[in-house]
């Protein structure tokens, strides 16, 4: 299932209502290319919005993003992604009560009014914000699966990694940008540079 960017806004209220989830990486790790435990100006050229801002973020300027830093970073991102999706929820539920009947829906995005008898878990004929955070949390799930299946059918030689033929033949997309997402260029993509890779998209 493809989410477009303003469904996937309007969950992201959602999982900010439902509070903080306590990371389980440092902030920038997929970035960290030499394992050091900071971000260097080339390293952050994988997240071109962090590229374009690095000088703002790197505020002790020593050419690095360290731990802190990099943190902050993320922080403001979220911070502004949550603003942004609040904005757009309240700009959504025209009648102000807190949840997003059908009408709302095909009138603010008709992808989410396609899928709402889904994620109206208790059929009540509203969305709340709750119910948004539980489907997305369950097309997560989905989407991870079908990704592992995709990937261990296109690892041909069962070596648990795609090199660029297999990539090729399997996973097409994924051969495009098989240099990007190779980080440590040995010509094979393993699984946690596959995750890696799309956190940077």
């Amino acid at each position: 299932m493809r989410w477009t960017i303003a469904l996937a806004s309007l969950v992201a209220v959602a999982a900010a209502q439902a509070g903080d989830v306590t990371p389980m990486h440092p902030a920038g790790h997929h970035m960290d290319a030499n394992g050091d435990g900071m971000i260097s100006r080339d390293e952050a050229k994988a997240s071109p919005r962090l590229s374009e801002t690095f000088d703002a973020w790197d505020t002790n300027k020593d050419g690095t993003l360290d731990q802190a830093e990099m943190t902050a970073h993320r922080d403001a991102m979220r911070g502004e992604m949550r603003a942004k999706a609040n904005e757009r929820w309240t700009a959504a539920d025209t009648d102000g009560n807190g949840s997003l009947s059908r009408e709302e829906a095909k009138a603010s995005m008709p992808h989410l009014a396609d899928n709402f008898d889904k994620m109206d878990g208790n059929q009540d004929g509203q969305l709340s914000r709750d119910e948004m955070h539980n489907f997305r949390m369950q097309d997560k799930k989905h989407m991870r699966y079908e990704a592992a299946e995709r990937f261990k059918g296109a690892d041909t030689d069962g070596d648990g990694a795609l090199d660029l033929a297999e990539a090729q033949t399997g996973m097409p997309g994924l051969a495009e940008r098989f240099t990007a997402v190779d980080t440590n260029g040995d010509g094979k993509i393993t699984p946690d540079e596959l995750k890696a890779g799309r956190k940077q998209r």
